[in-house]
């Protein structure tokens, strides 16, 4: 049954633990499927790119993204979900983005990741997916990737001068990264 989940919050141990892969014969059960489209359900609801499954306290190797995220199926569709993915940076080159989570409500960092990467994974049919993923995409799928990880953004701060209350980012900052395009409201 579809329902809104409750999103933890960093000091909860789910969001440090590292996630438990999937069993791929899992993936086909209806109560699978409806915690995939509960994921969805509050990822929106909470007005998210992406949403991983530690963030809703099961620790389990679950992604799911907005169609905003700019990820895309082999048939060119938005990719809603992704099962006990894998990411293996391509180039040492960095992007640097504010970056917020659903998990530190009201909180915004700068952090530098690798802006070209390689993801293999699992679709929510359970098919094999593949895909390279540069810029925007590659942050919003490393951002979430590492909560399967036991990882927060604030871990991987650049500066912790650069970490910010949303309030003071509003004020102070914004404008200038959006001018730079280092902007990711997840």
């Amino acid at each position: 049954m579809r329902q809104l989940l409750k999103v933890a919050r960093m000091g909860h141990p789910v969001l440090r633990r590292v996630a438990d892969a999937v069993d791929p014969a899992q993936i086909a059960h209806p109560d699978f499927q409806d915690f995939i489209d509960s994921m969805l359900d509050t990822m929106i609801e909470y007005e998210g790119v992406g949403l991983a499954a530690p963030q809703v306290h099961e620790s389990v190797q679950v992604v799911v993204f907005h169609e905003d995220a700019g990820l895309l199926d082999a048939d060119g569709e938005p990719l809603e979900a992704l099962i006990n993915p894998t990411i293996t940076a391509l180039t040492e080159d960095t992007s640097s983005m504010w970056e917020g989570c659903l998990s530190i409500p009201g909180l915004r960092g700068k952090v530098s990741r690798p802006n070209r990467i390689q993801v293999e994974a699992l679709d929510r049919e359970g098919r094999a997916v593949s895909m390279v993923l540069e810029e925007f995409a590659a942050v919003v799928m490393q951002h979430e990737c590492d909560h399967l990880l036991g990882k927060l953004f604030i871990d991987r701060l650049d500066d912790t001068r650069e970490l910010s209350y949303q309030e003071e980012f509003d004020r102070h900052w914004v404008q200038q990264a959006e001018e730079d395009g280092v902007y990711i409201d997840q």
